[in-house]
């Protein structure tokens, strides 16, 4: 069979299907390509079924579907069934009945085009099959599934884009600046296209740090010009530490003022100063330890121990910690908790290094957390420095569902239970915030709610952020290739892999010739360093893998 990509192309650069289902082309390529025969099937089962073992209704706010969605719709007294009514772009409607409004849309699924706008009805009904009352109605796109082997080559390969990307960040004039040259940054050197580097000192310094440990080994003139600037970074982190004294002595501030920032950035500082997010400490720490691992400095490892240990004080009886705390006095600032997924591997790293089981038991009790918090009620809340804590389920996110899938994978790479976890969080970040083909036809449409905009140049295949900043980042691009690597090493099934390489050809395509790579794949432009070098780990550990299995 020669089947190309084109055969399933229609205006508009979606795919669409020749004659029969949804399902039935997947299929076809599937075989085209040798992919995995349960490859189709999966697309036709539900991602975290609502009201399955009392699992709350997490998708309210969502819009996008890759898999056949649930619904929150209520039971009504007296009805003996439902009657799901779908209706496509064309008007063809497609109907089924299910014994409860929570029931997916499974049985149509396959049957529906392969993406566009779906209006939905559900219809309670008596005994006699007679409408009892309407019960729910939702407008959502079915976004297009992955087609193996059909997407553009990557032109260069992806341990020398990662090479570049992150010579390109190590040269910024702006870092160079910032870490190198020992004063305050001009006003007029700040950008917006480069001032959140400037507003975020820990998420930028510790992507920095670490990145440039990597360069670092060796005695070549670049080696000892990645150290001269981690070292540098570092310093700039110990001067925005909390001192001796204070209620967070040791953990670094998440932001800083800057006269030459403007619009958002600006807000958030203005509202934020006065606070720690407890996200950033870690990774500070985190890359602290890089950087020690190659120079040996115990100074390195001291402020990584400080910080660990003000991390076991405040933690909770619940196993986690505040989202947010007051530089004053250390309290919560909101009833928000942390996600402490990305704790583990920092702990665990902690008890490796001093040999101190107290690290390893704070461990145990933020994954006791996670087990009972996000991974049971499904509320991956997006916590980012610049986004306001929100209500369950309205800010959704891959990045914290996918650390806890590469979690799951490391720690019990044997245990069928864990394995079958991962792979629900794995597709609800794929059925959630992968576009394998750009959506909603390249234009906003009134029926989409979220945090999207600039549709209309979206490049794909991609990765969307979170439900309020709902666009293409390459940093979500990288976490998805990241993850789908761990499922690949766990399960070796080979279409982890083929998405895996999928979008690193797309962080290749996007890199330019000099190392720069967009952190929105659309047209706008605000550069995030620690996205790119994000993007930079990822691909080398995609060329790790390169070797181990065939080509496509």
């Amino acid at each position: 069979m020669n089947i190309k990509r084109r055969d399933f192309i229609r205006p508009g650069g979606m795919l669409a299907i020749a004659g029969g289902g949804a399902a039935v082309a997947v299929l076809a390529v599937c075989a085209a390509f040798g992919a995995n025969a349960s490859f189709d099937a999966d697309y036709l089962r539900p991602v975290r079924p609502i009201g399955v073992d009392g699992q709350p209704a997490w998708n309210g706010r969502s819009i996008f579907f890759m898999y056949p969605p649930t619904f929150g719709f209520e039971r009504r007294d007296g009805a003996a069934s439902y009657r799901f009514t779908v209706k496509d772009e064309t008007g063809v409607e497609r109907t089924f009945e299910g014994r409860s409004p929570n029931d997916s849309l499974a049985p149509i699924w396959g049957e529906l085009p392969l993406s566009g706008w779906m209006d939905l009805s559900c219809e309670a009904l008596d005994a006699n099959g007679v409408v009892i009352t309407n019960v729910g109605e939702r407008s959502f796109w079915k976004q297009a599934p992955f087609v193996p082997g059909s997407y553009p080559a990557a032109k260069r390969s992806p341990d020398e884009t990662s090479k570049l990307i992150a010579r390109y960040v190590m040269n910024l004039p702006i870092v160079q600046a910032n870490y190198l040259s020992g004063k305050p940054i001009p006003k007029e050197m700040v950008n917006p296209g480069n001032q959140v580097f400037i507003a975020y000192p820990s998420k930028m310094g510790a992507a920095v740090v670490s990145a440039m440990a990597k360069l670092a080994v060796g005695e070549t003139d670049e080696a000892k010009a990645a150290r001269r600037l981690a070292e540098g970074a570092v310093r700039k982190l110990m001067a925005v530490t909390e001192p001796e004294g204070c209620p967070l002595a040791g953990f670094p501030r998440t932001y800083e003022a800057h006269p030459g920032l403007s619009n958002h950035p600006a807000k958030m500082i203005r509202e934020n100063i006065g606070k720690i997010m407890l996200v950033y400490p870690r990774a500070v720490a985190n890359a602290y330890l890089d950087l020690y691992e190659v120079t040996k400095a115990p100074e390195l490892k001291a402020a990584a121990v400080r910080i660990a240990d003000l991390y076991l004080k405040l933690q909770g009886d619940d196993g986690t910690w505040p989202l947010n705390v007051w530089l004053k006095d250390g309290q919560p600032v909101e009833k928000n908790r942390l996600v402490p997924v990305r704790m583990l591997g920092f702990l665990e790293r902690m008890y490796a290094v001093t040999g101190d089981a107290k690290y390893r038991a704070a461990a145990d009790r933020a994954f006791a957390y996670i087990e009972k918090g996000p991974l049971t009620t499904w509320n991956w809340e997006g916590q980012f420095e610049d986004v306001t804590p929100s209500e369950p389920y309205r800010n959704l996110t891959k990045h914290d569902a996918c650390d806890t899938a590469m979690y799951l994978v490391r720690r019990f790479p044997s245990d069928p239970r864990r394995l079958a976890q991962a792979r629900e969080l794995v597709r609800f970040a794929e059925d959630q915030f992968v576009c394998w083909e750009r959506p909603m036809h390249g234009k906003k449409d009134p029926r989409c709610k979220m945090g999207t905009w600039g549709c209309e140049s979206w490049r794909c295949p991609a990765v969307l952020e979170q439900y309020n900043c709902y666009v293409p980042i390459d940093a979500s691009a990288a976490k998805l290739i990241r993850t789908w690597l761990a499922m690949y090493r766990a399960t070796k099934n080979p279409l982890d892999l083929a998405r895996a390489r999928a979008l690193g050809d797309a962080i290749i395509r996007e890199t330019h010739d000099d190392g720069y790579l967009p952190t929105f794949w659309m047209n706008t432009r605000e550069d995030w360093p620690n996205c790119m070098l994000a993007s930079a780990t990822a691909l080398a550990e995609l060329a790790e893998i390169g070797g181990e299995c065939p080509p496509d």
